[in-house]
């Protein structure tokens, strides 16, 4: 089984193409094709950058940096959006025009004088090309982690999206079970929701897709690496800081989700004390949220029997660095198939009984 693996990020997607499922296999992980790109945010950035007035559209993306760059544009040049692609900047259209960014209805009839800028996660065409390119067999399952805070207009996203997993963890989630088949993925999901749109419009190429949250595709492959359970998983994203306490089977017992910069600046021995405090249940989702985070969930207190970490800017951890069989980048590539393993095999025992 050929499986395409994607991890987009706000400052790299990391692409990996494995011929097995088995994520521990370092032989398949090293020999399988890899690729470490600008992430999709970065490279809409640097064509709005380049470019005079520019018609977005297409598909509700990642904002970050792409939507920094939309905002400043409009401030010397004409920016109009698609309501769709407008919706990577914020749930509120009505802030995306007070900006200075004209939005309009879906319309196939381009601006002439405009440069027009498709809006994705995932770029299909560029990933059949280069396979084509390489005479390699098209996968026979993908699958693509991206964040996704949910759509929520009058509710702040980021006690929407901690509220919306606490629900889920409140009831005994697992990390497998916010993964989601394309015609599984939850209303709220909007951006989750265009990257199958997006999939389907290119003609479903690799067979059956699957999407998850990048935050539980990184804890996953922590996971993959704990010697010991419960453990502690935590990803230092580029946005993100986010970590939880799992048992062996990924069921979830505690979590938090903050933001990288906020705690960046109050430095390692601040970080240390954090994630101390948390594992022995001292952190609420209030005290996360008001400093700016997105909230914390403590459902058991255990002792962590080991501690694991990864992402961009892993060097802010005090903790183990997974190394995914040496290639540090694919942590999250490498949780995606323990996941998509576990739904399978959840799906054949549905068939069985």
């Amino acid at each position: 089984m050929r499986i395409f693996t994607l991890d987009v990020g706000s400052g790299t997607q990391d692409f990996m193409l494995s011929e097995s499922l088995n994520c521990t296999d370092c032989k398949v992980v090293r020999n399988s094709v890899k690729m470490i790109l600008p992430s999709p945010t970065r490279i809409v950035a640097s064509k709005i950058e380049r470019s005079k007035d520019v018609f977005l559209h297409g598909y509700t993306m990642g904002g970050g940096p792409c939507k920094k760059a939309a905002f400043e544009h409009a401030k010397n040049y004409r920016v109009v959006a698609t309501e769709r692609a407008a919706l990577s900047f914020s749930d509120d259209l009505e802030k995306v025009r007070e900006v200075g960014i004209e939005v309009v209805g879906e319309s196939k009839n381009l601006p002439n004088e405009f440069t027009a800028i498709e809006m994705k996660d995932v770029d299909w065409e560029f990933f059949t090309y280069c396979l084509d390119r390489l005479g390699i067999d098209y996968p026979d399952l993908a699958i693509v982690a991206v964040q996704d805070h949910g759509y929520s207009v009058k509710k702040s996203n980021r006690r929407f999206r901690f509220e919306f997993f606490e629900k889920m963890l409140r009831k005994g989630a697992k990390l497998s079970d916010f993964v989601y088949n394309s015609r599984e993925v939850p209303e709220v999901y909007n951006r989750m929701r265009s990257v199958v749109e997006s999939y389907y419009d290119s003609g479903k190429p690799f067979g059956e897709l699957y999407v998850v949250d990048t935050v539980f595709a990184a804890m996953a492959g922590c996971a993959a690496e704990a010697r010991e359970f419960p453990a502690l998983v935590m990803n230092f994203g580029n946005s993100h800081f986010v970590g939880a306490v799992v048992e062996e089977d990924g069921r979830i017992l505690s979590m938090f989700e903050h933001h990288t910069r906020i705690v960046e600046e109050r430095g390692k021995e601040w970080i240390s004390n954090f994630i101390n405090r948390f594992i022995r249940g001292e952190v609420d989702f209030e005290d996360v949220y008001e400093d700016g985070g997105h909230g914390a969930y403590v459902g058991e207190v255990v002792e962590v029997r080991d501690a694991v970490s990864t992402g961009p800017r892993v060097e802010l951890s005090p903790c183990r660095v997974a190394s995914s069989c040496g290639e540090v980048m694919i942590t999250g590539n490498v949780g995606m198939l323990s996941l998509l393993e576990q739904v399978l095999e959840n799906q054949e025992d549905d068939k069985r009984t």
